[in-house]
């Protein structure tokens, strides 16, 4: 019992402090085989819904942003190229152990992917990542997209 009035108290203080937070419009999963055959399955958010305090932060030109996650799943031998990517800025975070090369890059880049591992793709740079190990490798990418003012 005791806990449990800890924890409505802290979750009450904490609440007037918390920041606005923009969730996932779309968030999916993409099977990739090396042959490029994709099979994906998508859900989909009614729009950007902020959770916000009390007294909600201003919050610029983040208010029209839309976020989309996909997790990307490699075969070996498969490839995300960022053509498939709509467009914006775009983190990739490894959710396991492999190695892809960007056969984009001259001369073409390894790059270790592992839990944890982030990696920040400049929109301007086109890449082609390459699952070259013998596992599947699942990455996770979002999606920062610009949308224009309603």
């Amino acid at each position: 019992m005791r806990y449990v009035l800890l924890f409505c108290l802290f979750a009450l203080l904490s609440g007037h402090s918390a920041k606005a937070q923009v969730v996932p419009i779309s968030s999916g999963s993409c099977t990739v085989a090396a042959s490029g055959l994709e099979r994906c399955d998508w859900w989909s958010g009614l729009g950007s819904r902020k959770v916000t305090t009390i007294k909600p932060p201003d919050l610029g030109s983040d208010s029209r942003s839309a976020l989309f996650v996909t997790l990307y799943i490699l075969a070996p031998g498969a490839s995300l190229d960022s053509q498939s990517i709509v467009g914006g800025e775009v983190l990739i975070v490894g959710k396991n152990s492999g190695e892809v090369i960007n056969e984009k890059k001259t001369p073409p880049s390894h790059v270790g992917v592992y839990d944890g591992s982030v990696m920040l793709m400049p929109r301007e740079e086109p890449y082609l990542l390459r699952n070259i190990g013998k596992e599947k490798v699942e990455l996770l990418v979002i999606e920062v997209r610009k949308q224009a003012a309603s």
